[in-house]
This record gives structure tokens, C-alpha cells and sequence, in this order.
């Protein structure tokens, strides 16, 4: 039975028709501690594969049936985000070209080294992470966006605009009261206590970003770069 906290750890997905070629590869990386999953067959692969969890694809480009480029191009197609480091032994320039436009990590030939593999699947790792981290967080954003009701919408919009409660009830003919409390809403709803911070939230659900981080000041620390006179 798979332990639950597994289903949650980064899956690395091997997919090569050659056994030992595979194996090699699977058992790099379970080496360093994390879950694999082979397959010899593309079409066995695209049938399991999910990006539910943190992950990536080490894919060989000569499979039966389907070849590299195709599965990584279904893979774009589905939707499904998980980064993809290319094997190939008979490496050309334009398929290199094509994979890295298609968002390969790397295209690696065979035989590669191990620290080389390595290297980049952390990365692909590292992206993957980062990728879940900020769908999640769009996620929390669309959910407290959800709860703000029209007539709240419009005050926020209004607020981020930079107007003045005064100025925002006579803009929409409400009360101060009115919006005083529409104002107290957006905040709690929204889980910050500043105007700066809205704009701050707006902006990166606009943009699918992931959420800034605090600065600490970090601007006090620029250098002073004097104007000449």
C-alpha cells in the first residue's frame, strides 16, 4: 500500500524503451531519495501520468509508437505542466531547437553523466515545485476574490484607483457608512489591512504570479550613487 505522505513527494517519470537504459536512470535518482516511475511504452506513460504532485519527465526521443517530441507535445496539449529533460542518442540541431521552444529543461546525450542528470533534474524539480506553489497560490487569491460580493468589487476598484472614501460613496451614490463597511469587508475577505497589500494581491492574481516576498527594507541597503553637479 502507498503511504500517503508519498503521494505528495516529487515524482520522476523515466520513459525509455531500453530496460537498462531506464533502470539506470531510475535508480540515479531514487538514490538521492526520490519516488520513480518507469515505463518502457509512451502510451503506457500518458495514461498514468498526472502533475498533481511536484515532478518531472526524463524522456528518451526514440520510443515505439510515439516518439519524444510527440509525448512531450501531448503533454502541452493536456495542459500538464511537468518540466521535461530530453535523451537522445542521435541528437540534431533542430530537434534540439524544437524541444528547448517546447520547454525542455535540456536535451542530453546519451551517454550523459550522472552529475549532469542530476544537475538538471534538480532543476526541473525546482521548477516544478515553484510551478505548484503558484498555482496554489492563485488559488487562495481566486477563492477570497470570489467572496467579495459586485457592489464590493466596485469599492475595491475604486480604492486601488487611490480615491478617498468620500469621494467613493459620492462616485457611487452610496453612504459613507456604506462604504466604511464595504471597505472593512475587502480587507477581511482579502486577509491584508492596507491598501498597498490589495494592490500588492491584485496585481499577482492579474498576472498569475507567484506572491512577492517580504523585502525587509532591502532598498535602505542600495548604494549611493551621486549626481554630478
Amino acid at each position: 500500500m502507498t503511504d500517503r505522505k508519498d503521494s505528495f513527494k516529487p515524482v520522476v517519470y523515466v520513459v525509455d524503451d531500453d530496460p537498462q537504459a531506464c533502470r539506470a536512470v531510475a535508480e540515479l535518482v531514487h538514490s538521492f531519495g526520490h519516488q520513480v516511475r518507469m515505463f518502457e511504452s509512451p502510451t503506457g506513460f500518458l495514461e498514468s501520468v498526472d502533475d498533481k504532485c511536484p515532478g518531472c519527465v526524463v524522456l528518451d526521443i526514440r520510443l515505439p509508437g510515439l516518439d519524444g517530441m510527440e509525448v512531450h507535445q501531448r503533454l502541452l496539449q493536456r495542459g500538464i505542466s511537468l518540466p521535461v529533460i530530453v535523451l537522445t542518442a542521435y541528437a540534431d540541431t533542430p530537434m534540439t531547437v524544437r524541444s528547448l521552444r517546447n520547454g525542455a529543461v535540456t536535451v542530453l546525450d546519451k551517454p550523459f553523466r550522472d552529475d549532469e542528470l542530476w544537475s538538471n533534474v534538480q532543476e526541473a524539480l525546482l521548477r516544478s515545485e515553484n510551478e505548484h506553489h503558484r498555482r496554489r497560490y492563485q488559488t487562495s487569491l481566486e477563492r477570497r476574490l470570489k467572496k467579495l460580493a459586485p457592489q464590493d468589487r466596485l469599492v475595491l476598484q475604486l480604492m486601488l484607483l487611490g480615491m478617498k472614501n468620500r469621494s467613493i460613496a459620492k462616485r457611487l451614490d452610496v453612504s459613507l457608512r456604506t462604504v466604511e463597511n464595504r471597505r472593512r469587508r475587502i480587507f477581511e475577505v482579502m486577509q491584508t489591512d492596507s491598501v498597498a497589500q490589495l494592490t500588492r494581491l491584485v496585481v499577482e492574481y492579474e498576472h498569475n504570479l507567484l506572491p512577492s516576498t517580504d523585502s525587509h527594507d532591502s532598498w535602505l541597503s542600495l548604494p549611493f550613487e551621486r549626481m554630478a553637479s
